[in-house]
C-alpha cells in the first residue's frame, strides 16, 4: 500500500475525525443505525420514524423510546463514544464503518504511539483545482493552533489579522476562527486567499506552501471528497 493512501491517527484524533464526520454531513442515518448497537453494548437500537424524526428504542423488559432528530442522533452516539475507551480492535471496527474503507490498530512507526491505520482510497485522486472546496464548504472551524503558531513563526502579519482568536473563560485552550474581515467581526464567507488562475475555470491558492493543514489534506478520504461535493478525478474509478 502506498504512503498516501493511508493514514495514522491517534486515540484522540480518531474522536475528532469522527466528530468532524458526525456534524459536517447531512443525514447520515444508516451508518447511525449501525453504530447504535456498537456504542451501547446492544442496549439500544435506533429506527426511523419519519423523514426528519428518529426513534431511540432502549431494549428491556419495557422497551423506552426516544424521539429524536438526525442531529440530536449524531450528538448522543458521539457522547456514548467518548464516555469510555474502546479496545483499539472496536475503534478499527467503528472507523471503518464511518469512513467507509479500511481501519486497523497498530503503531505510528515514527514515534510508537498506538493509534489506528486508516485506508485514504486516495492514492488515486487528481484534484481539478476548480476551487470547490475554498468556495463553498464552512471551513471557519478548521484553524489549528499548530497553524496560528506557524504564521507567527513566519511572521506572517497579513494571515494573522484575518483569524479570530476565541479565548475561554480561566485557563482554557483557545480555539481559532478563519477568516476574519478586517476591521470587523465578521467572517468571509468564500476563502479570500483563493485566487482565478490563468487557466479558465481553475483556481489558485495564494498562500498555498502555509495554508491550513486541513485545506493541505482534503479531502482526507473517498468518502470525504464524495459527501463535500468535491469534483476531483479518481484515475482509477
Amino acid at each position: 500500500m502506498e504512503d498516501n493512501d493511508k493514514i495514522f491517527l491517534t486515540y484522540n484524533q480518531v474522536l475528532d475525525a469522527i466528530r468532524r464526520d458526525f456534524t459536517q454531513y447531512e443525514s447520515q442515518f444508516d451508518l447511525f443505525q449501525e453504530l447504535c448497537p456498537i456504542l451501547t453494548d446492544k442496549q439500544r437500537i435506533v429506527t426511523r420514524e419519519s423523514r426528519t424524526d428518529c426513534v431511540l428504542i432502549t431494549r428491556g423488559k419495557k422497551n423506552k423510546i426516544r424521539h429524536m432528530s438526525d442531529r440530536e442522533l449524531s450528538r448522543y452516539l458521539f457522547a456514548k463514544l467518548t464516555a469510555k475507551k474502546f479496545p483499539l480492535p472496536i475503534m478499527s471496527e467503528i472507523c471503518a464503518r464511518v469512513f467507509q474503507t479500511s481501519a486497523w490498530p497498530g503503531q505510528d512507526t515514527e514515534n510508537s504511539q498506538d493509534g489506528i491505520w486508516i485506508k485514504t482510497q486516495m492514492s488515486d485522486f487528481k484534484c481539478r483545482r476548480c476551487g470547490n472546496c475554498c468556495r463553498n464548504l464552512k471551513y471557519h472551524n478548521d484553524c489549528t493552533e499548530n497553524d496560528y503558531n506557524r504564521w507567527k513563526k513566519l511572521a506572517r502579519q497579513d494571515i494573522l489579522d484575518k483569524v479570530m482568536i476565541i479565548k475561554p473563560p480561566g485557563a482554557g485552550i483557545p480555539r481559532y476562527k478563519i477568516w476574519k474581515k478586517s476591521g470587523s467581526g465578521e467572517l468571509y464567507e468564500k476563502c479570500p486567499w483563493l485566487v482565478p488562475s490563468p487557466i479558465n475555470g481553475r483556481y489558485e491558492c495564494s498562500i498555498q506552501e502555509i495554508k491550513p493543514d486541513y485545506c493541505r489534506q482534503y479531502p482526507l478520504t473517498r468518502k470525504h471528497a464524495v459527501m463535500t461535493g468535491c469534483q476531483g478525478i479518481f484515475l482509477n474509478r
